[in-house]
């Protein structure tokens, strides 16, 4: 396509100049943000608590397009939510296999995806990012041993603007996922915090 002097092109098109789909958020074609929890086999509650594994409850699994990512959808939340306009969003999430973790070199740039980083020459301390359409938003660091078979949860840091999604503990769980049998640590942050055995099973 030919562009005359002067115009210019908007991702809001969702279209490139090869004819190709692209993914922008720009335009808020994709909602809100929801939150995310890791990944297991089997789903027995909703956020709020209610059961997943009885018919009692209505339940769908939508996929979403902002974190390419399928997700569970509670109809009881949904519902709290439309009659409590302070209610915080909950009724649906997505979920992300943490055990999934891409090299930086060939991690994807659409959707959200985790980034391994392997600890430099002569240092134990990893990294692992979580990206959002190719920009890290948040970042764990841990310190594993294989000779005492321990590990330590370093620095766990979620950008401003994507707190209170669940991001950090997907990081925490990431990084446990690289190694399940150590024996995991974790020093507590200055202020008002939960326990380390909370921190690390990521309630």
């Amino acid at each position: 396509m030919a562009l005359e002097l002067g115009e210019t092109v908007t991702r809001c098109s969702m279209i490139d100049q090869v004819g190709e789909a692209v993914r922008s958020g720009a335009c808020g074609e994709f909602g809100a943000l929801v939150p995310v929890r890791p990944a297991v086999k089997k789903i027995d509650l909703c956020l709020r608590g209610h059961w997943f594994n009885l018919d009692l409850y209505d339940k769908l699994a939508p996929f979403s397009q902002g974190y390419q990512l399928h997700g569970w959808l509670c109809e009881v939340c949904r519902g709290q939510e439309a009659c409590e306009r302070g209610a915080r969003r909950l009724a649906e999430w997505a979920h992300l296999d943490v055990t999934v973790q891409h090299a930086p070199d060939v991690a994807p740039t659409g959707g959200l995806v985790l980034v391994a980083h392997p600890p430099a020459a002569g240092t134990l301390a990893g990294r692992i990012e979580l990206h959002l359409d190719g920009t890290e938003v948040g970042e764990v660091t841990a310190s594993p041993c294989g000779r005492c078979r321990t590990a330590t949860l370093d620095y766990v840091h979620v950008a401003t603007d994507y707190r209170r999604l669940g991001f950090g503990r997907t990081l925490v769980a990431a990084a446990v996922a690289r190694a399940p049998s150590y024996r995991w640590t974790a020093p507590l942050p200055d202020g008002p915090v939960r326990s380390r055995s909370a921190l690390l099973s990521g309630r």
